[in-house]
């Protein structure tokens, strides 16, 4: 009501406007919370090897990374075998979180096997990049990367720390990163919202003429 005295316009006026906002994906509303100015949503060309944070500054977004922390962890099925590592396998676990114009977009868990991680835990990583401290500091290289995005809903941890409610539905990229010789070096595991986020990629059709 307060909203609509400001404009003056009508209760109905007023909803119509905040549908047609909420269809542009320009503002999200919560049940019993409120209504909120969308964060940013990123088109992402999953075809192409680019570091995420890098391909948004390239792009003019204002990109930050806050280091959430680090440890040392068993890891479970799926990095073990992304990383070719004998069960049990100790990694170290890297988790950040992108920000773009000071808003929560994407939640980062980066695991590392133990050699690797034994170094990259020394780095400073709040400050350096981790592929600076792989490439720079470690000599390693990425070369190529295989990468998977599904559909998920976020658990409780993780739409904490995006600024969602649990159970909103993400997206869940799962990238493993190669050196030059093949070995895996990382497996990435990135959370982000729904509303957050587009994939696209250019098409070209054989024997089509421009």
């Amino acid at each position: 009501r307060q909203l609509a005295k400001s404009f003056g316009v009508t209760l109905m006026t007023l909803r119509q406007a905040l549908e047609l906002l909420e269809r542009e994906h320009l503002i999200t509303r919560r049940h019993g919370l409120g209504t909120f100015v969308a964060a940013p949503s990123i088109d992402y060309d999953i075809l192409q090897l680019q570091r995420f944070a890098g391909d948004l500054s390239a792009k003019g977004e204002h990109v930050a990374t806050r280091l959430l922390g680090t440890r040392f962890a068993m890891a479970d099925q799926r990095v073990t075998e992304a990383l070719r590592r004998p069960a049990p396998a100790r990694v170290l676990v890297v988790e950040r979180l992108r920000l773009v114009d000071d808003r929560p977009l994407s939640l980062q868990r980066s695991f590392l096997p133990s050699p690797i991680g034994d170094e990259v835990v020394r780095a400073d990583l709040a400050l350096t990049p981790l592929h600076h401290v792989l490439e720079f500091k470690l000599g390693v290289v990425i070369s190529r990367a295989h990468e998977t995005v599904a559909a998920v809903r976020l658990g409780r941890r993780e739409a904490r720390e995006l600024g969602c409610r649990a159970g909103e539905p993400a997206f869940e990229s799962e990238r493993v990163s190669y050196d030059a010789a093949g070995a895996p070096i990382v497996f990435d595991r990135v959370f982000i919202p729904g509303d957050r986020f587009r994939i696209t990629r250019e098409l070209r059709y054989e024997g089509a003429t421009s």
